[in-house]
């Protein structure tokens, strides 16, 4: 008798494994991408993330990495389209608004980097307040 009361625990259990599994699968990716990415090796991260988005294709997080990464690869045609991407996924993703916000900084469109990065600020994400600062005085510079 103990063991029937078991039995739909049981199979729960064994319904519920394979997505926590692949969760704990993208995990491991996104790390790994993370790491590639923090290491310098951009090709390998880059192939981690497109691996990641194969299971999560509509997550904002994982384009925004991408972007990171194309980002830091001068590639900024490719990293502004992916925050375009995860944006549209995410109006209120404060993290791509600062990626893009960075690559527009690094393009001298300094307009248009503050309205991005006070924007990420608005929706939580941490950007030291010096740096929006400078930011300021350099779009008001281009007036």
């Amino acid at each position: 008798m103990k063991r029937a009361a078991y039995l739909p625990l049981v199979w729960l259990f064994l319904l519920l494994l394979p997505g926590w599994t692949a969760a704990q699968d993208v995990q491991s990716i996104i790390d790994q991408g993370i790491k590639h990415s923090q290491a310098g090796r951009y090709d390998q991260a880059l192939q981690a993330f497109d691996q990641a988005l194969k299971l999560k294709p509509n997550d904002p997080a994982l384009i925004t990495y991408k972007a990171t990464v194309y980002y830091a690869k001068g590639n900024h045609a490719q990293a502004l389209q992916l925050c375009e991407q995860a944006l549209k996924l995410n109006p209120n993703f404060g993290r791509a608004y600062y990626q893009r916000g960075m690559v527009y900084h690094n393009q001298e469109k300094y307009r248009q980097a503050l309205e991005d990065l006070q924007k990420a600020k608005s929706l939580g994400y941490a950007i030291d307040q010096d740096f929006i600062e400078l930011t300021k005085q350099k779009a008001a510079a281009q007036k």
